[in-house]
């Protein structure tokens, strides 16, 4: 447990915004909005359609365009300045630590023991992942294990567009029980794909746990209101 990067995490809490429980017009995938006249919001109901199957999805918070948020999750990979990447990913790293030493027991509790965590590997950059190095770099190991189990696959894998081979094993994984970690859930295309590679392959994918899953209040009125919502919770990290 490292204190001091769960301090920085605690001071970040203002930049969080309140993940909803279920409901009506809760995606019980990914946590984002849905019509309430369908099962699964839009992204995750196409993944299901390419992929057969999907693993629940653990957002720290939700962001949208522009905030505090939506920068720090972009600038810690591709700030042109090395100073404000490391002071960035620390941040990054407080985050998912604080909600880990929050919630490891209730995440064990609900969704079984894990014994090894995995970050989404990236599309467009060779490895590790900044996400990965963040964790390692500034000592965040409430999370467990860390261990780079994918890489990159034969195909692609895109916005909206989930794909059977975008990802392959790097190691045996049969009987693992994984946690998929990444920065940013948007369509799920990427962390979907990732997650049943791992399946296919014999691990049991439990969840995947990002710092946020974006939503979009420009796309419908009806989203807007969601979000506007979800707003005005207050934001705790006991939630």
């Amino acid at each position: 447990m490292n204190q001091a990067l769960a301090a920085l995490g605690d001071s970040l809490a203002p930049d969080c915004v309140t993940v909803p429980m279920q409901g009506p017009d809760v995606c019980p995938i990914c946590r984002g909005h849905r019509d309430e006249t369908e099962g699964l919001c839009d992204s995750c109901t196409l993944c299901h359609q390419i992929l057969g199957s999907l693993r629940p999805v653990v957002p720290i918070s939700l962001y949208a365009k522009p905030s505090t948020m939506r920068d720090r999750l972009r600038n810690y990979k591709d700030s042109d300045d090395a100073s404000t990447r490391r002071r960035l990913s620390r941040a990054v790293a407080a985050l998912i630590e604080r909600f880990f030493i929050q919630h490891n027991e209730s995440l064990a509790h609900r969704l079984g023991s894990w014994d090894t965590v995995c970050v989404v590997p990236s599309t467009d950059r060779e490895p590790p992942h900044p996400l990965a190095r963040a964790l390692s770099d500034h000592d965040a190991g409430s999370l467990g294990p860390l261990k780079q189990l994918l890489r990159r696959g034969p195909d692609e894998v895109a916005h909206r567009k989930p794909n059977h081979r975008a990802f392959e094993p790097t190691t045996a994984v049969a009987d693992r029980r994984v946690l998929l970690l990444d920065d940013v859930f948007t369509t799920g295309a990427r962390s979907q794909s990732a997650a049943f590679a791992l399946s296919e392959a014999g691990a049991e994918v439990l969840a995947i746990v990002v710092v946020a899953r974006r939503i979009n209040p420009d796309w419908r009125p009806e989203v807007a209101e969601w979000w506007n919502r979800q707003l005005a919770i207050p934001f705790s990290w006991s939630t």
